[in-house]
């Protein structure tokens, strides 16, 4: 029988897939230049009224940085966003050609490009992947028939240590932290974790223990029709005083995972033949992305918030077990760096009826 099998979205193993993910990320970075640039001179870059347009969202994230960060951010981005046209080909390639003088937005302007001949491949290529991320796609044979009673899969948390108290969110006190998400089921449906209170830290060396472990979020195994099945949940720890960083995430993730999808069926992909593949591509294609705009932030804005974390499951069938027959998988971790700070968190997957 073939294993279950998890990991962290780090990195994209297919070339022809990271091609297209990063026409992705480079068509979000052009929406977060072009926000920038209008904050900087509204003039002279015009962006569209839309609130959920990626101009908008990106707006609004960078309004809550502090004022020096703006300043910094600006000049940098500005004196980009006017470099000759040479060096912008040499980073975006045929994105150079959307003006982010216009008022169009620029989801809209890459539509309407034709899409690049060397970034397509045939449409049978996604079926043919065996990896992902570094994370082995089962080959389940036809004709599988569910019997299990364990129906459905949750990812719980166990625990969550400060190992260093953030330096500069907030200037001195707590660590207020809160914990939030975003999933991507078998089908490539996004849908969002509320943020909940994890704890105040107060010194390095703190925990807040779950006993039992906490639900984070849970999935139906009765989804889609075709195994194996991949799902994909982005964890999002930040400081209260760090703005409104899950909500952003939330419309950010949402927005990557729209252009994730007409990137796909651009490139040739088959979005409704084979939705177990199908949406295991959606779902680490999408953590890949947002894990790159999350850099480029930190690089370019000088928001230093804590980078989200994509972890991943494949299930090759409904009665699938870990060693020894065990529902729940032994314990993960996921540290987090930022703001001077650094956290851990250890979870599990279980199933269950």
């Amino acid at each position: 029988m073939a294993d279950i099998t998890m990991s962290q979205v780090t990195e994209l193993e297919d070339p022809k897939l990271r091609a297209v993910a990063k026409r992705v990320f480079l068509t979000v970075r052009l929406a977060a230049e072009k926000a920038v640039a209008h904050h900087a001179e509204p003039n002279n870059f015009s962006i569209a009224a839309d609130p959920e347009s990626l101009e908008q969202i990106f707006l609004s994230r960078f309004k809550e940085l502090r004022v020096e960060k703006q300043q910094a951010a600006k000049a940098k981005v500005i004196s980009f966003v006017k470099a000759p046209p040479v060096s912008r080909t040499g980073v975006y390639g045929d994105l150079s050609s959307v003006d982010l003088r216009s008022a169009t937005d620029v989801e809209a302007q890459v539509k309407a490009l034709a899409f690049p001949a060397n970034l397509k491949f045939p449409i049978n290529h996604l079926n043919s992947l065996s990896t992902l991320h570094g994370n082995i796609l089962p080959v389940i044979p036809g004709g599988l028939i569910p019997q299990q009673t364990t129906n459905k899969l949750e990812l719980r948390i166990h625990k969550v240590k400060c190992i260093d108290e953030t330096g500069g969110w907030p200037e001195w006190g707590d660590d207020e932290i809160y914990l939030g998400g975003t999933t991507v089921d078998e089908t490539g449906d996004t849908k969002k974790v509320s943020k909940f209170h994890v704890k105040d830290f107060a010194k390095d060396g703190d925990v807040k223990n779950y006993a039992p472990p906490k639900q984070f979020t849970w999935f139906s195994l009765l989804g889609g029709t075709t195994w194996p099945k991949s799902y994909f949940v982005t964890l999002v720890l930040a400081e209260v005083d760090m703005g409104g960083l899950a909500d952003f995430l939330n419309k950010l993730l949402e927005k990557v995972k729209e252009q994730v999808v007409i990137a796909l069926v651009a490139a040739g992909a088959d979005i409704g033949a084979s939705v177990g593949i199908v949406g295991a591509v959606i779902g680490a294609v999408v953590g890949w992305v947002v894990g790159m705009v999350f850099e480029w932030l930190k690089s370019w804005w000088s928001d230093d918030i804590f980078k989200p974390v994509t972890v991943s499951i494949s299930i090759p069938s409904l009665n699938a077990r870990w060693a020894g027959g065990q529902t729940d998988s032994p314990e993960g971790w996921i540290k987090w760096w930022g703001h001077g700070g650094t956290y851990k968190l250890w979870y599990d997957w279980r199933l269950f009826a």
